[in-house]
């Protein structure tokens, strides 16, 4: 079976919202959170974006939002996100939306996320205990955010790691 196979075969509609803020110095803050996962040897943890499945009828920008408050209990202002990551691939597509907040506000995490935290972004976007697609993420959306020339077009990233990732 090939990879096109597999994405054909796969039904997978995600959307998500990753909160960000700058502090005084002008260091980049995400708001990341832990999922817990099962894993052979019990529960684990680890950080990601929070992104939920959209409905049958739903638009990504509404099941982003839907995440946010959801996920995290912040609402986001749909009219400013901007999207940096996008999957289209078969029957897979995720979008993952930024909401730039004014200040670092403590989230109330439910569903299947234990907590969160603020992290700020280091040079190399290696965060420990991330899930397989962070770092990638993390780098679309640093370029989309900070870009010096405005692109029409959000970035599309494809990974391999993105089949694993949505199953």
């Amino acid at each position: 079976m090939d990879l096109s196979s597999i994405t054909q075969s796969i039904d997978c509609r995600r959307a998500g919202t990753l909160f960000w803020t700058t502090d005084m110095n002008g260091n980049i803050w995400v708001l990341l959170a832990r999922r817990r996962v099962n894993a052979i040897l019990g529960r684990a943890y680890t950080f990601t974006i929070p992104t939920v499945s959209l409905n049958e009828d739903e638009r990504e920008e509404d099941g982003a939002a839907r995440a946010g408050h959801d996920e995290l209990g912040l609402m986001p202002v749909k009219t400013s996100f901007v999207e940096f990551w996008r999957i289209d691939e078969g029957k897979i597509s995720m979008r993952l939306y930024a909401q730039r907040l004014s200040s670092m506000k403590k989230p109330k995490c439910r569903n299947n996320y234990h907590d969160a935290t603020w992290i700020c972004l280091p040079d190399d976007f290696m965060i420990e205990d991330g899930n397989i697609l962070l770092r990638d993420e993390l780098k679309a959306f640093k370029n989309a955010i900070f870009a010096k020339k405005e692109k029409s077009e959000p970035n599309a990233i494809y990974s391999l790691a993105a089949v694993g990732a949505l199953t």
